[in-house]
């Protein structure tokens, strides 16, 4: 009886790290900024971006971190 007890809380416990719940426009913002980043970085280590091209690549990352800081404090997102 005491094992399955642990077992349930253990289990109870575990499905409460879910993970993030976002919506689908904050979802599509994720998944685009990734592939982005990984492109811009692929890029960048083989010196193929101009200094300019580097600040605008950072800019839109700044940008899209503080449109996740938005969800996460339940304001509308920033396009």
């Amino acid at each position: 009886m005491r094992r399955i007890a642990i077992l349930v809380l253990c289990g109870l416990m575990l499905a409460g790290c879910s993970g993030v719940i976002m919506t689908a426009e904050y979802s599509a913002k994720l998944d685009e900024t990734a592939a982005l980043s990984a492109g811009l970085a692929e890029d960048a280590a083989r010196d193929q971006l101009t200094p300019n091209q580097m600040k605008t690549a950072l800019k839109y990352n700044a940008d899209a971190w503080t449109c996740f800081q938005s969800a996460r404090d339940g304001k509308a997102p920033s396009k």
